[in-house]
């Protein structure tokens, strides 16, 4: 990871008041009774105490920042305080390694770039920005309907923890070639931010992995250090953000 987001005020904790503090040589022997009393209470509710750490897990998975080390917005880096060479597409500013390319998708009808596909090797990641709600959701919806997709045309769709939260697994059945029966493997992340959602989608070898190592490490990077610039207008949730044409420096 090249950047991080910028500093937050860390919060400040209060010293303990030591008159509230209790050691255990002060309990009385009655003290030390009551506890073995509540301790058998405790015990007989032992299923109940399992239901209520397991929904204080879920709260915690709830509550992980997954986009603690990328995808960031705009307004959460400081792009001029290094010199690395980035890619300006508008809506979205890429930092590509040495030997990476990049495919632009343009839609026919608009012209306008709606999808970015950086690939390397026998790998890709493709990129499409969205507009999202302020309240979020957005990712959960679409992984629902990118699962239901995948069923209807007779391949499969599974769910697991990635790097970025909730990850998809798709198996599609594709024809060859030749007519042959072939399959496509990918894998989509979904980064929510402020009022937008970045989908990427490995394909390729990248996209048979089970993990971040081998051919989709570099990928895992290159999503991190995206930046979004989603702009101030308002747009309807779900609506892809188109980017621009990349400004060729000039010789």
């Amino acid at each position: 990871m090249i950047f991080r987001r910028k500093a937050k005020d860390e919060p400040i904790d209060e010293p303990a008041d030591e008159s509230t503090e209790q050691s255990d040589a002060e309990l009385t022997d009655a003290d030390e009774a009551a506890d073995d009393e509540v301790s058998e209470e405790l015990s007989d509710d032992d299923s109940e105490d399992e239901d209520f750490d397991s929904d204080e897990d879920d709260d915690e998975e709830e509550d992980v920042d997954w986009r603690a080390d990328g995808p960031f917005d705009h307004d959460e880096v400081d792009l001029s305080a290094d010199e690395v060479q980035r890619l300006d597409l508008g809506a979205l500013i890429l930092t590509p390694w040495e030997g990476m390319g990049l495919q632009l998708q343009v839609n026919e009808n608009t012209q306008q770039v709606v999808a970015a596909l950086a690939f390397w090797e026998q790998s890709g990641l493709e990129l499409a920005l969205l507009a999202a709600p302020t309240s979020g959701g957005l990712a959960d919806e679409l992984l629902e309907d990118l699962t239901e997709e995948a069923q209807q045309a007779g391949g499969s769709a599974t769910t697991v923890v990635g790097p970025f939260g909730p990850e998809l697994r798709r198996v599609l059945p594709a024809e060859g070639p030749d007519g042959e029966q072939l399959f496509q493997v990918s894998r989509t992340w979904f980064a929510e931010g402020p009022r937008w959602m970045l989908r990427g989608t490995l394909l390729g070898e990248a996209g048979l992995t089970e993990d971040d190592e081998g051919a989709s490490a570099p990928f895992v990077e290159f999503f991190r250090n995206v930046v979004v610039r989603r702009g101030d207008g308002p747009m309807v949730p779900g609506e892809v953000i188109a980017m621009t044409m990349p400004t060729v420096p000039q010789a």
